[in-house]
């Protein structure tokens, strides 16, 4: 579940925030760390480096303008607020108290969610016809928990 980024984990500092992060959830701790090691491939660079500068101007003019390219590059808000909740995270960890004010534009933004929906009864029923028998087994106490509708 780790992926490319687990060559990472062989800094002890980046391996004890993660299994700081891993405590509490895999997941987390995984996304973590696979978001970190995307950032330092996209700008060429280490966790360590990061520390280097993170209290000077030049990282927030760098963040500022990693930020603006994820924009131009059409990645929506929800996307881009990873890279720095990440950062934040891993500042933390290592007694860096900066928050990284950058403004993301549509950060709480659910794109892929807007024209979603409740399926009626009828097509909600027809998804549990076509499912296989197991997914059919419960069929009856779903439609059962369905509100009735009147005729």
């Amino acid at each position: 579940m780790l992926s490319k980024y687990q060559y990472l984990l062989k800094d002890d500092d980046v391996r004890r925030w993660f299994e700081n992060l891993n405590t509490r959830s895999v997941i987390t701790a995984t996304i973590r760390l696979r978001t970190l090691g995307l950032f330092c491939e996209i700008k060429h660079s280490t966790p360590k480096e990061i520390l280097k500068v993170a209290a000077t101007k030049q990282f927030k003019d760098e963040f500022t303008d990693f930020v603006r390219l994820l924009e131009k590059q059409g990645k929506v808000g929800s996307y881009i607020i990873r890279f720095k909740k990440v950062l934040q995270s891993w500042l933390a960890y290592n007694d860096f108290d900066i928050r990284i004010n950058v403004n993301i534009a549509g950060e709480y933004d659910s794109p892929t969610l807007t024209n979603e929906r409740v399926p009626s009864k009828e097509e909600l029923d027809k998804i549990l016809r076509m499912a296989s028998p197991r997914g059919r087994r419960g069929r009856s106490l779903r439609m059962r928990m369905l509100p009735r509708q009147e005729s």
